[in-house]
């Protein structure tokens, strides 16, 4: 079955459920309100991401992400990371691929990866991304969405 997830990614969703400080009760609520699933196993990649953007908001970093930042002087750095996967799951209402948004990159040439992102590069992306979010908004506002 190709859209099942591995024992890694599983793993990934008990690691960031005990860092957030997530009782086992909360997370069967939001893993059902979330995916409609009733247990990690039953993910695919795309539910997985949104339950991890989820456990994101709520404080759950990566230490795969520190381990790359801390490697690239003078790249983008952890928290410059964080926030523009943030802005992207909010611009994309948290559908959004890591995928979409190297796509997005490339397509306005700053490259192919966040965390390869020269620091003026990254400043710049950052506030298109704010950019695009409040006219997001804006434009929600108007259409009266929520």
């Amino acid at each position: 079955m190709a859209d099942a997830l591995t024992p890694k990614h599983v793993a990934i969703i008990r690691v960031a459920k005990e860092q957030v400080g997530m009782s086992e009760g909360d997370y069967r609520a939001i893993l059902s309100r979330l995916t409609g699933q009733e247990t990690a196993k039953a993910l695919n990649p795309d539910t997985f991401k949104r339950l991890m953007a989820h456990f994101e908001t709520m404080g759950f970093r990566s230490t795969a992400m520190k381990k790359d930042a801390r490697r690239k002087p003078g790249k983008a750095s952890e928290a410059q990371i964080r926030k523009i996967s943030q802005l992207w799951a909010e611009f994309t209402d948290g559908t959004g691929t890591d995928t979409g948004l190297r796509h997005w990159l490339e397509k306005r040439g700053y490259g192919s990866s966040v965390t390869w992102l020269e620091s003026d590069a990254v400043r710049k992306v950052i506030a298109a991304l704010m950019n695009m979010v409040d006219r997001k908004q804006v434009k929600d506002a108007r259409h009266g969405c929520s």
